[in-house]
């Protein structure tokens, strides 16, 4: 009967019986020193058999065998190891990892030579013979460790390296972008864009994002869910701080978010169900209350508020209550109200401007009806005084206590009103993009994009806004008024329910409103950072802003 393939040699009633093919050993030595102090690895592996001479087979027996019945690969490998040992780390100490790696100089046929000589002689003083092919691997965990680290360091060097000459690009971009509009003042930035090659465009506005965020103080997002305020800051390296503010259950749950600038301080418009809260940027835990008691028994509540001065006060839109406006000191409830039926009562005249072509197959009557229930949105001021808001599809102008309905260039639901400079911004539900004109109420521009909108926001860029649209399906979508370059801000969410930018930053809210989405302005391949919100606040997102 034939030895299993792991032994040299096996006691039976017979004799000792040997295996007629030598049997391969192998040995693992770790942590043989270099001269530099790392630890070397050393696997050796050779061929083994007993020596059939009487004499050496006494030795074989006596030293190695002793009175187990067999004699393995493993009790020769544990018997040879001390001796291996001591002669490697004889050896491996004369030079350093990185030369013993390298073998250059015949390094490794020096230590090979000496492990042999070193296990021959054991091996015959044992009645064993070691036989080629005698085999050796040689590698350094810590050195490899360390050579990693410095990869790593000189990969983030150069990346950081990078990162400057892209920032010193994106100032130095933005610097010449600068010269040529203060030598062309009334030329807007995207028509200067629109005058680089289609290729270049891309590259010189994410360039031109950067320096301009770079240029600004940072600003937080502010949201709203429940009774939270909540402050985000995004960080360079890390998730973004989050921060809770509890504001008292007087108004009702929260419904929206604006920052206003009165008499130098940064203060928030915070709308509720019944009213609204004047709160300071610096020390949410104080609000001001403005009720409006005719809203208490709303399911609603205040979807944008807005400062008018101390003269007018504040004005707020409400889907329920209508438009409802406060003195600046108040000392009770409201000081004037437009309920809804002044604005649904009157049907919006024709319009004056031809009205893109509606999409293919586009079911355009239900977005005109829409979902929502009808009532003032979108409230912005137009200056002297007057007020825009939107009630379904159709803008009105609030003159003091006079609404009139102007013309529109669709007649779906208005999504937003998106102040740029002279003009606003209306976004209907079926892609429809007007210009109003503030001082003559006059649509001046329309276009139409394939696609239905969810949501729209801003993103400030060098004095003008560029638009963030977010649809059913596909990214957030930025396009500029002066210029045919559209960027994205890609995730795998869909049809956000809220869009906002900050020279910084651009933010969404998911569709399922629990999640904060938060990308770089300049990069928009993948989001920075994503805060599932609703796990803190225990009630979901309902507005977000930047201020």
């Amino acid at each position: 009967m034939s030895l299993p393939p792991n032994e040299l040699a096996r006691r039976d009633a017979g004799g000792l019986r040997l295996a007629p093919d030598p049997v391969r050993v192998s040995w693992t030595l770790d942590d043989l020193p270099a001269a530099d102090g790392h630890g070397l690895r050393c696997r050796v592996s050779c061929g083994a058999r007993a020596v059939n001479e009487p004499a050496e087979l006494r030795m074989l027996q006596d030293v190695l065998m002793g009175p187990r019945p067999a004699l393995s690969a493993d009790d020769v490998a544990r018997y040879l190891g001390p001796t291996l040992r001591d002669a490697g780390a004889a050896v491996s100490k004369d030079k350093g990892a990185e030369a013993w790696l390298a073998g250059g100089g015949g390094a490794r046929d020096a230590l090979a030579a000496a492990l042999r000589a070193a296990a021959d002689r054991a091996a015959f003083a044992c009645g064993l013979e070691l036989l080629p092919p005698f085999q050796l691997e040689l590698d350094s965990p810590s050195f490899e460790r360390r050579r990693q680290q410095e990869l790593q360091r000189a990969l983030a060097e150069q990346e950081a390296a990078g990162r400057v000459e892209h920032f010193n690009r994106a100032a130095d971009l933005l610097k010449r972008f600068e010269d040529l509009r203060e030598k062309a003042p009334d030329l807007p930035p995207g028509a200067i864009l629109s005058q680089l090659s289609p290729v270049d465009q891309g590259a010189a506005l994410q360039s031109l994002l950067l320096a301009s965020a770079r240029r600004q103080p940072p600003t937080s997002l502010w949201a709203v869910g429940g009774e939270y305020l909540v402050r985000i800051d995004g960080q360079d390296n890390g998730p973004p701080a989050v921060e809770l503010f509890p504001l008292p259950p007087t108004l009702g749950p929260l419904r929206s978010v604006q920052p206003a600038h009165i008499d130098g301080d940064r203060l928030l418009l915070v709308g509720a169900r019944a009213g609204f809260y004047l709160v300071r940027a610096d020390d949410p835990t104080r609000p001001e209350v403005y009720p409006d008691p005719g809203a208490a028994a709303s399911a609603l509540g205040f979807s944008r508020v807005v400062f008018l001065g101390h003269e007018r006060g504040f004005a707020g839109c409400h889907g329920e209550a209508g438009l409802v406006r406060w003195a600046y000191k108040h000392d009770h409830g409201p000081s004037g109200v437009l309920r809804p039926e002044r604005f649904g009562a009157a049907a919006a005249p024709a319009a004056t401007f031809a009205a893109p072509p509606p999409l293919p197959g586009a079911a355009s009557a239900s977005m005109a009806s829409g979902t929502k229930p009808p009532g003032p949105r979108n409230l912005q001021t137009l200056g002297d005084g007057r007020l825009l808001l939107t009630v379904g599809g159709t803008l009105w102008v609030i003159d003091g206590d006079a609404a009139t309905a102007v013309p529109s260039a669709s007649s779906a639901d208005v999504v937003a009103v998106v102040p740029d400079g002279r003009v606003m911004r209306v976004v209907h539900e079926d892609g429809t993009i007007a210009a109003v004109d503030a001082a003559t109420r006059q649509v001046v521009d329309a276009r139409r994009r394939p696609t239905r909108v969810r949501a729209a926001g801003g993103l400030p860029w060098l004095g003008t806004t560029r638009l963030l649209l977010a649809g059913d399906d596909g990214p957030v979508q930025c396009l500029g008024t002066g210029d045919g370059l559209v960027s994205e801000y890609v995730s795998a969410h869909r049809g956000l329910r809220a869009v906002a930018g900050s020279p910084e930053w651009v933010a969404g809210v998911s569709g399922d409103r629990q999640r904060l989405l938060l990308w770089r302005a300049w990069d928009g391949k993948a989001p920075a950072a994503e805060v599932y919100l609703t796990a803190r606040t225990k009630h979901r997102i309902a507005d977000i802003d930047f201020g």
